[in-house]
Parts: C-alpha cells; sequence; structure tokens
C-alpha cells in the first residue's frame, strides 16, 4: 500500500513538472499497464472525476506512438495536454519539420503541417480521457498482442 502511495505522489509531482498541471491523484484504475517493450500507462481518476492517462518510457516517443497507444488500450482521447501548458508546442514542432523537409514551399493551412505535428516528441504523455470502451488493454510482450488488462468503462459527461 506505502508503494502504491508513493507511486501516485511520483506521478503527480511529474505531472506537475511536466506539464504544469496540479492533479490530485483520487482513484487509480490501472497502475503500470505495459503499453510498449519500453512504456508503461497508469489510468487514474483526478479530483475533478475527470479520467487521465499518464504514459511513461525508457525511451523517447512521438505523438502518433502515444496517439496509437491510446487506441490500443481501447480509450478515446479528449485532449492531448502539451508539454509546461504550451499550447503551440505540437503546432511548432510540425512547422519545424514541415520546413526541414520543404523548405521553400510555404505553409498555407493546417492540414499542410497534420502529420508532421505527431513527429512531436511526447515524453512523458498525459491524456485527458474521452472514453474508456468496457476494457483496458494492455501489451503482453511474449506474443506481441494487446489484451485485456481490466473491465473499466467510462464516458466523459459534457457540461
Amino acid at each position: 500500500m506505502t508503494d502504491e502511495i508513493y507511486d501516485d505522489i511520483a506521478i503527480e509531482r511529474a505531472v506537475q513538472a511536466s506539464f504544469g498541471v496540479k492533479l490530485d491523484i483520487k482513484e487509480v484504475v490501472a497502475r503500470k499497464v505495459p503499453v510498449s517493450y519500453i512504456a508503461n500507462a497508469t489510468l487514474f481518476l483526478g479530483a475533478s472525476n475527470a479520467l487521465y492517462l499518464f504514459i511513461q518510457a525508457e525511451g523517447n516517443l512521438l505523438l502518433s506512438d502515444v496517439r496509437s497507444i491510446v487506441r490500443h488500450m481501447n480509450i478515446d482521447a479528449a485532449e492531448f495536454l502539451p508539454p509546461h501548458g504550451d499550447r503551440e508546442y505540437f503546432d511548432r514542432i510540425g512547422r519545424q519539420k514541415f520546413k526541414e523537409i520543404f523548405p521553400g514551399k510555404h505553409i498555407t493551412s493546417d492540414d499542410d503541417i497534420r502529420y508532421y505535428r505527431t513527429l512531436a516528441p511526447y515524453h512523458p504523455a498525459l491524456i485527458r480521457v474521452e472514453r474508456v470502451k468496457g476494457e483496458i488493454r494492455g501489451f503482453h510482450t511474449p506474443t506481441k498482442t494487446w489484451r485485456k488488462m481490466k473491465d473499466y468503462s467510462y464516458s466523459r459527461i459534457a457540461l
């Protein structure tokens, strides 16, 4: 029990340091679910009854990797919170990557950088969850498949 409390405090501090968001963990739904060979995810309810997914990895992850992980876990994301509360983070990185590939081309719309936005480094990752579709899945490394870890349903009610 004490280790779980220390894990919760560590997650709260990591979220505060990496995202500039003060979250108090009310209840942990799933702790350290394996989501790849190098990453684990923790699903928890915040004090405002919003559900969050926190992904930590030993290596680097991109936004595209995190989106894939969330989809495989059977979760719909409401928002991928940017590091340090920088709302332009993913767009800025997308513009930089686009300019590296096409130095002479001008960006005319958001559609031009949609793919390049997914190449932004995103480690650790914090996702506000919209919906969990009946079960939480985790990555089973020996068989390289996704398996059910826990039955759980959640749907955020829009106010």
